[in-house]
């Protein structure tokens, strides 16, 4: 009975969460010898609405940033100029837990897929929302963040570790990244030279980045995030400005998205705190 008391206490403290599942957050991590992550914040809006799993859609007259809102059970796009919001998707009802939102970034064919962190499948539309089927998700009910680099899809494995490289329904490959430190939450992937790159934020205040070469991943460095941030949410990359966009939960429990631009040096690393003090 007392183990049942204790569960069920568990269960409430990490209710509305979103999948959070650490007991305890890492304390002081200390990083591996890494090149600088430098920093600049652009704009900070405060959102009304919970804001998970960003990514965006961007083509010939579009520019629109998608973001998980299962408390309204939608999908809500938002004017990345402004936050603004634009239109909703409504989720299929079974997707009570999204977390990840993705799209295949084509205006002219729009296909999205979402997880779940209770559901072990991904969910797929392409038809706005009217019509949703599915697909087994490779991190099952792990996945966190997910983007699309043109070719693949990738998704966090929120309690496991690493990342998943996949194409719905066809193949995928788990690819490790211990230098993570926390349970993963948003993953957005960028232009690096001829390369992809990959940042994974984690629910706490951290944020890793990757090079993928096509066969192997290797660790570029990580810094931390703001120091009011509570949980960190979402993540994703527009190449029309060539800035990053990222959701968390402020320690008031307001939403925050917050628009920065990131600069890799081999200087000495920068925390977010030492970069700007604007929140």
């Amino acid at each position: 009975m007392k183990l049942l008391l204790i569960l069920s206490l568990v269960t409430v403290a990490f209710a509305n969460n979103f999948g959070y599942t650490e007991i305890s957050a890492p304390i002081n991590p200390v990083f591996p010898e890494t090149d600088a992550i430098d920093i600049s914040i652009i704009n900070d809006w405060t959102l009304a609405d919970a804001a998970l799993g960003l990514d965006v859609l961007e083509g010939p007259g579009a520019f629109i940033l998608w973001a998980s809102d299962p408390i309204n059970n939608h999908m809500q796009a938002y004017d990345p100029e402004n936050a603004d919001k634009l239109m909703a998707i409504s989720f299929y009802a079974q997707n009570s837990n999204c977390f990840g939102v993705v799209c295949n970034n084509n205006p002219d064919t729009d296909t999205y897929y979402t997880n779940d962190w209770i559901d072990d499948v991904l969910y797929h539309t392409e038809d706005f929302g009217s019509s949703w089927t599915t697909v087994t998700n490779p991190a099952a009910n792990n996945a966190r963040g997910m983007d699309f680099d043109g070719t693949d899809y990738w998704a966090t494995n929120g309690t496991s570790g690493g990342i998943w490289r996949f194409q719905p329904g066809v193949g995928q490959e788990h690819i490790s990244t211990p230098e993570v430190t926390g349970q993963p939450s948003g993953l957005a992937v960028f232009p690096r030279g001829a390369n992809l790159g990959i940042a994974i934020t984690t629910y706490t205040n951290l944020m890793f980045f990757y090079e993928w070469n096509g066969s192997t991943i290797s660790y570029i460095g990580s810094t931390s995030c703001i120091p009011d941030c509570q949980y960190s949410m979402g993540l994703t990359y527009a190449t029309t400005t060539d800035t990053f966009f990222w959701t968390y939960v402020h320690n008031s429990n307001d939403y925050h998205l917050v628009e920065f631009s990131m600069e890799i040096t081999s200087l000495q690393r920068s925390s977010w705190g030492s970069i700007k003090a604007s929140f």
